[in-house]
């Protein structure tokens, strides 16, 4: 599967594609989780990822607390019947604005899926939204020498990448999901105040980080939370982009870059994720799990925001390796010309996981090689299709 040395290692291939510019070949994104890993059957994708493929890479850097407080964490089991269910008590204590606790539940025989149930999350009254809104902030501490640690350990294997406080995107996930949207409404000034504290806190963090020499690429997880079917263009515009904008322009004056993680549908939001100066952009899911079209996202926006992904593992339970074959083909001729473009697959871990059945496992496995093996055939510059 390895096939020939590549002429340039995954940093080269990677920082040239985001820069715009035609590598060796389309860079190849693929990770899975450490379980899969010890898996024999997995052995020629382990491999590949460990020797040929392109990935971003999370680093430490910045301790972001909860919502920019420092704080202790802590859980408690309040009940458990064995067979069925366990339930948590999880608590934040801070100093700035009090203690914020969820509660959650997690069926057996899994309790450590990532997959479970919130009975009560942190933020579940505007109360406790206000304490946190009100809370004072100082720009957040940061580790240069375990981010520099992180960026050698990585070598020419990848892009380091860290994270920023994204506030409104943590907030809508770690808050009752009934109240949140509609305090945006019935609520502005406590959310307006909030999230003016919480971004100037991360823009700060950023700035600091600059002047101590790291400039990295950052990464945040939120704004598929932030569009439709949550949030229309509308609110768009008050509640995301001008705060995402002053972070923004903070990791270009340092000479970082940003890269956002945003399933769904996305497609008529790549424009203003370009003019809110977002560098690149991922999974960029087609329909039916999003409404993507990647070659119009590359005439819109793909000569000054990367975009990579496009490939639906969702449905790499039910289709067939030829089928996978013909999306990357298809993907490497709508956005590889001119560079800007990294193939990756739509779903986390690209459907792999442990517990499945054998049978299933090893249609998925099938595909999963599919992708490689297309990526690497079709993936080589100039592209010929």
């Amino acid at each position: 599967m390895c096939g020939d040395a590549d002429s340039m290692t995954s940093t080269e291939r990677l920082l040239t594609a985001a820069d715009f510019r035609e590598p060796d070949r389309v860079p190849i994104e693929l990770q899975i989780g450490a379980s899969a890993r010890e898996l024999p059957e997995l052995e020629r994708i382990v491999e590949f990822i460990d020797i040929q493929a392109d990935n971003f890479i999370g680093i430490g850097c910045v301790d972001w607390g909860f919502f920019g407080l420092g704080s202790e964490y802590s859980e408690e089991v309040i009940e458990d019947i064995p067979g069925q269910y366990r339930r948590i008590r999880r608590i934040y204590r801070t100093r700035e604005a009090g203690d914020f606790f969820a509660i959650t539940r997690h069926a057996y025989p899994r309790l450590d899926a990532p997959d479970f149930r919130w009975e009560r999350r942190f933020i579940d009254t505007i109360d406790e939204m206000a304490r946190l809104a009100e809370a004072p902030r100082t720009s957040r501490q940061f580790d240069a020498d375990a981010y520099n640690r992180g960026v050698e350990q990585i070598g020419e294997r990848g892009v380091a990448m860290t994270s920023v406080m994204h506030p409104l995107g943590t907030l809508v996930r770690q808050a009752n999901m009934v109240e949140v949207y509609g305090w945006l409404m019935l609520e502005p000034e406590i959310m307006h105040r909030f999230l003016e504290s919480t971004n100037t806190q991360a823009r700060d963090t950023v700035l600091a980080m600059g002047r101590a020499g790291i400039e990295p690429w950052f990464g945040t997880w939120a704004l598929e939370m932030l569009i439709p079917p949550w949030m229309g263009r509308r609110l768009f515009d008050e509640w995301v982009f001008p705060y995402d904008k002053m972070v923004n322009d903070a990791i270009h004056i340092i000479g970082g870059r940003h890269r956002s993680h945003c399933h769904g549908e996305s497609m008529g939001f790549l424009v203003r994720m370009a003019e809110m100066r977002l560098d690149a952009t991922e999974p960029l899911e087609p329909p039916p799990f999003g409404d993507v079209d990647l070659a119009e996202a590359k005439r819109l926006v793909g000569d000054h925001m990367m975009l990579s992904g496009n490939i639906p593992s969702q449905d790499f339970v039910t289709c067939t390796p030829e089928q996978v074959r013909q999306w990357v083909k298809d993907a490497i001729a709508a956005a590889a010309p001119g560079g800007g473009f990294s193939l990756r697959t739509t779903g986390g871990h690209a459907g792999i996981d442990p517990y499945l059945d054998r049978d299933t496992l090893a249609h998925i496995i099938d595909n999963v090689e599919a992708y490689i093996e297309a990526g690497l055939e079709y993936g080589e510059y100039p592209i010929r299709l």
